[in-house]
């Protein structure tokens, strides 16, 4: 910038992240906790202080100029270092004090297969001085944000692997293809009638799997298909009775227990995702990271452990198994 950074330089700096992350002064009162005229002041403090123009606003809305642009990706720089700085010497000390960021799909939380409460659960136990930031996205955000250095350790299912990413599979989930009781083949018992039925079916798929999740139908290009980003949005048009949708089995038991849910033909109708913790194939060295990384690993067994001592799910020979060497 040329210039040495002072303490108001950071804090105004702090102010521009949230306003871009914000998209605008007015979003971002309430992350910053401010007035939008003490924003719209320290925006302009730091724009003298750099002798840049960082955004456009006024009534056509905010937007970054391309020098605003550089500026925002620096400032990010700027703060993981300040953050791998705080990590570095906390862990110095030996102990567990600084931040994580992990990242999961939507709805894992009612999946006995999956490892990440009890990971929790474990890392609680060892007592810690540890910031957690959990967000839930989908699988091209994760990616997205593990390349960004946003986020450190990841857990979902991913329809294609990226060379920059280590992805380690940990456990399987299972998804049926469901109907609501408004639908049609919801009180149909033929199988030959059901199957036809199927074919011409509207159908829910999820964007970030490219249809992938309606292979085990077989051709379903002349179907259309309700286009969803998570599984919530899956199961409302599942549940209006206008869509059918291969939802994961753990995910729609309390609507099948309730009968507002039908799993369809479930020996024929079903395929698996691989779940992969994911992290960068050069990940930040730090002990928190790999102390919670073990603690995964443990639940991880754990629950393979508790699934090979109870009854497995049925899975016919017309499963598909759902995985990024799918792609």
């Amino acid at each position: 910038m040329g210039y040495r950074l002072s303490d108001i330089d950071l804090r105004h700096l702090q102010v521009f992240k949230a306003v871009v992350e914000c998209r605008g002064f007015t979003s971002a009162q309430a992350i910053l906790n401010v007035g939008q005229s003490t924003i719209s002041s320290q925006m302009s403090q730091l724009e003298a202080r750099l002798g840049i123009r960082l955004c456009e606003r006024g009534r056509t809305g905010f937007e970054l100029t391309a020098k605003g642009k550089r500026v925002y990706e620096e400032t990010l720089k700027i703060f993981r270092a300040h953050q791998d700085f705080q990590n570095i010497t906390s862990e110095l000390k030996g102990s567990l004090s600084g931040y994580l960021s992990i990242a999961v799909i939507d709805n894992v939380v009612s999946d006995p297969g999956c490892p990440i409460v009890r990971a929790f659960e474990l890392f609680e136990e060892r007592g810690h001085d540890v910031s957690i930031n959990l967000d839930i996205m989908r699988p091209d955000e994760i990616e997205r944000s593990l390349l960004d250095k946003d986020t450190d350790v990841a857990i979902g299912t991913f329809h294609h692997q990226v060379p920059e990413l280590d992805y380690r599979k940990i456990y399987v989930e299972v998804n049926e293809l469901f109907c609501g009781p408004s639908h049609p083949i919801f009180k149909m018992n033929d199988e030959t009638e059901i199957r036809a039925a199927v074919q011409t079916a509207r159908k829910v798929t999820r964007s970030y799997l490219d249809k992938g999740d309606l292979f085990p139908l077989g051709d379903t290009s002349s179907t259309s298909s309700g286009l969803v980003q998570n599984l919530e949005a899956a199961a409302i048009l599942v549940l209006g009775g206008g869509h059918i949708g291969f939802l994961p089995t753990h995910y729609a038991s309390h609507w099948v227990a309730g009968r507002q849910m039908k799993p369809i033909l479930p020996e024929e109708f079903v395929y698996r995702s691989d779940f992969s913790i994911v992290t960068r194939r050069t990940p930040r060295k730090s002990l928190i990271l790999n102390t919670f990384l073990a603690d995964l690993d443990r639940a991880a067994a754990e629950k393979e452990q508790i699934q090979a001592d109870g009854p497995r799910p049925f899975l016919s020979k017309c499963s598909v198994k759902h995985s990024s060497s799918d792609a």
